[in-house]
């Protein structure tokens, strides 16, 4: 199967040890603050006090081993973008190992098309770009002659490195797997592309730190022009000249559109460098939907040369042009990574806020009625909720938006992932960004969204409890009123409950868990799958062809003949086969993640 789909590797450094303190919690930038736990009221038992909202910086008891743990780790953090790359990791994975009469959906196009299959290796790039503002901020101390940004370009540029090289490893082995000789090394690879782009985007995320918006004047005469500003010094009664500071249209239209001329740049030279060259003995230019005439076999041919390129073809899947416009994944990944930023920043400045609010009243001598403290955090929640909900909206319909003005655009432009037209770009990134928005709904802002139900219905219990009123029946728990609704049901009718509640409850868990574990060790899982497939190429599943004399089936190729192969159901055979073999993975990712050990690069 052809091997495009790779995770990318940058997304682990901002997982950090459960061992350590919370303080290095507080450093992650998926981590988000975590929400007191409250219980329900009964009319016997006084509302708890709200619990202290901890600091960020105190220290917090390691988290449990085993499952729960896991769950419980999983509780505080922006799960979205884990549970993602641990989805596409799975996809990959099942697409890589389909046999022959693969399964239609989990196929490659062979040139123009578009299938679930195709939106994997998108995905990570996508995801790489998310990673980047999480994991490169802005200096904190920012003073003449601090080396903070250059030091974090040299990381980016040794990050990408590694990446690379884990690229040219995997393209070694397959020069073993296929007894090819040295000469015909393939250089384009999909970890390459990865790195390439993860540098690209990284150093351009640098610039728009360094060099991006920044508090301006209105727009008026004098700012159209350069003026050094003057103060009055009223202590020493003497001029003191500032510094000379740039002002004027022409630098704040710079700094404004700076994180734009890359994607700009990128998609102007991609169509010039597609509809200008004509490749020799085709009858017209910018042939996309052949492949041998497109722009894409031209430039592969004439940089890399055929010996070089994928299974010796005219083009190469990860080549030269496709990278131009493979860097516009990342980037829509990275704009998005900002406004996961700024929804991390808003949360820590509400829980802040309400802290230091239950702080000032508790040091002024006011006493807060448990009441008023079941109240400030209704509160609390309602505006969280309305942050990640307001969040959610926006990346899922303009995921809409890009998936649909990408399909539009493909009826002149044809969607084409070994060429990685620019529709496909636009169309793939915002299926993943639509996915990123469905999940995030799921598994971050739901889960605060049923908080927020919860801590009503408790105060409306408390209300209903602490009156005077002897005229009003205080209300039961939760567990005793829905005993009680519920003895009336059919037995068939509390069945359906029950199972409904067992398969909502442990669905979302076993997402978590298998997902999460997966999207953890992404480029792991991406890396032991290669070389196992590779390996079991090598290896003999059967003995040689008496007649013909031919080499016998491979190792995987037998045993997906004595298994499901033996079976007359067309392409399901090979998604049966291939989903066992992906089940094996997460297997082995589940235990790395309890064992908590995580290949970081």
């Amino acid at each position: 199967m052809e091997q495009q789909q790779q995770p990318e590797a940058t997304a682990h450094q901002h997982h950090r040890d459960d061992n350590n303190s919370s303080s290095s919690h507080s450093d992650d930038p998926q981590v988000l603050s975590p929400v007191s736990a409250n219980t329900a009221i009964h009319k016997d038992v006084a509302l708890p006090p709200l619990p202290e909202t901890h600091d960020a910086t105190a220290a917090t008891p390691a988290p449990r081993a085993g499952l729960k743990s896991r769950l419980q780790l999983s509780a505080n953090r922006l799960l979205s973008l884990d549970l993602l790359r641990g989805l596409a990791i799975l996809v990959m994975i099942t697409c890589n190992a389909q046999m022959d009469g693969a399964f239609w959906i989990l196929s490659h196009p062979e040139w123009i098309g578009f299938t679930i299959a195709d939106t994997v290796f998108p995905s990570f790039l996508f995801i790489t770009g998310c990673t980047l503002p999480l994991s490169v901020r802005a200096d904190p101390n920012p003073a003449p002659g601090s080396k903070y940004y250059r030091n974090n370009a040299i990381r980016i540029l040794k990050r990408s490195i590694i990446i690379w090289g884990l690229g040219v490893i995997l393209n070694l082995y397959g020069l073993v797997q296929l007894h090819a000789p040295a000469d015909q090394f393939r250089w384009p690879g999909v970890l390459n592309r990865i790195g390439f782009c993860y540098l690209v985007v990284g150093w351009m995320h640098l610039l728009v730190l360094a060099y991006g918006r920044k508090d301006e004047r209105p727009l008026s005469v004098s700012y159209l022009f350069r003026s050094k500003n003057k103060a009055v010094d009223t202590a020493d009664q003497r001029l003191v000249e500032e510094e000379e500071v740039e002002h004027g249209a022409w630098p704040w239209f710079v700094r404004v559109t700076l994180p734009y001329y890359l994607p700009v740049s990128c998609l102007v030279i991609w169509l010039i460098c597609t509809y200008s060259v004509q490749v020799e003995g085709c009858p017209s230019r910018a042939m996309i939907e052949v492949p041998k005439c497109s722009p894409q076999a031209y430039f592969d041919l004439k940089i890399f040369g055929k010996n070089h390129t994928y299974r010796h073809l005219e083009f190469d899947p990860e080549g030269s042009l496709s990278t131009l416009t493979s860097i516009l994944n990342v980037w829509f990944g990275w704009y998005i990574g900002c406004t996961v930023r700024t929804l991390n920043a808003q949360v820590k400045q509400i829980t802040s806020d309400f802290k230091a609010h239950h702080e000032a009243t508790s040091t002024g001598g006011a006493v807060i009625s448990e009441i008023q403290a079941l109240e400030d955090e209704i509160l609390e929640q309602e505006i969280l909720v309305r942050i990640h909900l307001e969040h959610c909206n926006t990346w899922f319909w303009y995921g809409l938006l890009w998936t649909f003005t990408g399909w539009l655009f493909s009826l002149g432009l044809p969607l084409s992932k070994p060429s990685w037209t620019a529709t496909f770009a636009v169309m793939s990134s915002g299926v993943s960004q639509t996915a990123l928005a469905v999940l995030f709904y799921k598994f971050d802002a739901q889960p605060k969204a049923s908080r927020l139900e919860k801590l009503h219905r408790d105060h409306q219990v408390y209300l209903s409890n602490n009156q005077l009123s002897h005229h009003h029946r205080p209300l039961p728990l939760d567990s005793e009123r829905t005993v009680s609704n519920r003895s009336n049901y059919s037995s068939a009718l509390a069945l359906y409950y029950k199972a409904d509640h067992f398969l909502r409850h442990w669905f979302r868990r076993s997402v978590i868990v298998v997902l999460g574990s997966m999207g953890r060790n992404a480029i792991l899982m991406y890396m032991c799958s290669e070389l196992v497939q590779g390996t079991c190429s090598l290896i003999p599943g059967g003995p040689k062809d008496p007649v013909t004399g031919e080499d016998g089936p491979d190792l995987c190729s037998a045993a997906y003949k004595n298994t499901w192969g033996a079976l007359d159901i067309g392409g399901w055979s090979s998604l049966f086969y291939s989903l066992g073999f992906a089940a094996l993975h997460v297997l082995l990712a589940i235990f790395l993640d309890h064992k908590k050990w995580y290949f970081k690069v």
